[in-house]
């Protein structure tokens, strides 16, 4: 009789999990939920390849942006990890040649080195897309050197 109670224990076990997960995990239940998984799949590489994509936009930005600097004035954690570095939201005031101090909040990867950098005053070294303002990378390569 143990052998049918632990069965009975580990099958109330799984409905159990089942029900906390939200996900099924009976193999039809698995099956029916298919769609919803490639669907997920599908979000996840959208995702994977719009961060591809600003990759790519920052090293271009860095190659031919308008030389600047900003001055951190906060910044925020967003609990992601990009490569296993941090991802905030940076809010900066820009100074620009040529140009008006302006304020722009960015969301930016920031290496693991550069982490305790990351301080209300400390200035960074940015590039500044000269069609769009608002469009910066922060260049970590010049840090010190505003």
């Amino acid at each position: 009789m143990g052998m049918f109670k632990d069965l009975k224990k580990l099958s109330d076990q799984g409905k159990e999990m089942s029900k906390k997960s939200g996900k099924p995990t009976s193999m039809m239940g698995m099956l029916k939920d298919t769609p919803n998984q490639i669907s997920q799949a599908t979000a996840a590489v959208d995702d994977a390849m719009a961060l591809q994509e600003d990759m790519q936009a920052q090293q271009a930005l860095l190659q031919t942006g308008t030389l600047a600097a900003g001055t951190i004035k906060t910044f925020q954690d967003t609990g992601a990890l990009v490569n296993f570095n941090p991802q905030v939201v940076i809010e900066l005031d820009v100074e620009a040649e040529g140009q008006d101090p302006y304020t722009v909040q960015t969301t930016t990867t920031v290496p693991q080195t550069m982490l305790a950098q990351l301080q209300p005053g400390n200035k960074l070294a940015l590039r500044v897309d000269p069609s769009n303002n608002q469009s910066i990378a922060i260049d970590w390569a010049r840090f010190g050197q505003v």
